[in-house]
């Protein structure tokens, strides 16, 4: 059922990639909501698919051999899924925007991070001179805490530091007021000072424009200090969904119980840190039943977790969600 408040409701999304030996799925079944004014923060090891998830959302698909197998994705009752490349165009960097992961790699190495900002602005905005393009890329520059922008107008990303090409990121993608916007690990390789000044940023632009954002991260301390509700992707499905509070307070899946169980805790000493055992699944070769019952320690491999793929359904508390069969036994387990 959709929530009526959403502003983005993805149900049941597929994604499929072709391989020499034959297809593959990568996002198996994901469905989620992001309501208005909201972060919805989406976490996971490498290889969970959250990335691809949104890539496929956005119609930004890398490469002919990945599809939509099926699913929708409304955005304000619209679905994506069916959209064509120009009718994406005309919603990509205006009412969505997205902040990529590695911005050295997004950004043009050969044209001026102003031009490419203005590219953005005068898109969808094609009545607008010249100047008044300059004038909004000025704006959006220094709205970024980009110092002297009038300078940096006219400079390569290579002359940017990597704080600098982040936040020259975040204003090509706030550019046009989108209404919604996604983050893919947007403090990746960037430094804790840098990354807590990218996080206030985007949480003042999310302050001006009312935009709800997708946060995409694998750094469960900033998703639990920045989210409202979180969702743990594992082997191309959602393992679980609930509120920050709740998630972190009263997990109800083994493996958000291991991820949480990773963390360094600052008032207890140790020599090493846990991690889950054994290695996420390969594309090319799921397990059948439960995607994680091979690296799960409440399944001790019980029937149901190695036969039958367990329901996204609600455990514990209402609008708490887990992908388990004996999610009524974790807290005790954990």
């Amino acid at each position: 059922m959709t929530d009526q408040s959403a502003i983005l409701s993805v149900r049941d999304l597929t994604v499929d990639v072709e391989l020499p030996e034959g297809p593959a799925r990568i996002v198996d079944g994901v469905s989620f909501d992001v309501r208005a004014n909201e972060v919805f923060g989406i976490v996971g090891e490498s290889g969970s698919g959250k990335s691809i998830a949104m890539l496929a959302i956005m119609g930004l698909l890398p490469g002919s051999n990945m599809r939509i197998a099926r699913g929708q994705v409304l955005f304000r009752g619209r679905d994506l899924a069916v959209l064509t490349a120009q009718e994406m165009r005309r919603l990509r960097g205006g009412e969505l925007g997205m902040i990529f992961q590695d911005p050295m790699t997004s950004l043009n190495p050969v044209l001026r991070v102003g031009r490419q900002i203005g590219e953005t602005v005068r898109i969808h905005h094609p009545d607008l001179s010249k100047h008044g393009v300059e004038a909004r890329v000025l704006e959006l520059l220094d709205l970024v805490g980009i110092p002297n922008p009038r300078r940096r107008y006219r400079q390569y990303p290579h002359e940017f530091s990597g704080g600098m090409r982040q936040r020259a990121m975040i204003a090509m993608a706030i550019a046009n007021d989108p209404v919604l916007l996604i983050a893919d690990e947007p403090t990746t390789a960037l430094d804790v000072t840098i990354q807590v000044q990218i996080m206030e940023l985007l949480a003042a632009v999310r302050a001006r424009t009312g935009a709800s954002m997708v946060l995409i991260t694998h750094d469960l301390g900033l998703v639990a200090e920045t989210a409202d509700r979180i969702a743990v992707m594992y082997g191309g499905r959602i393992m679980e969904a609930a509120s920050a509070q709740a998630l972190f307070g009263a997990p109800r899946h083994p493996y958000t119980v291991g991820l949480l169980r990773s963390l360094p805790e600052l008032h207890r000493s140790t020599e090493s840190l846990y991690s889950i055992p054994g290695q996420p699944p390969s594309v090319r070769d799921r397990p059948s039943g439960c995607v994680f019952h091979p690296r799960c320690g409440l399944s001790n491999g019980r029937a149901p977790c190695e036969e039958r793929v367990p329901e996204l359904a609600t455990a514990g508390a209402s609008h708490h969600l887990a992908a388990c069969h004996y999610s009524d036994e974790t807290p005790q387990w954990r």
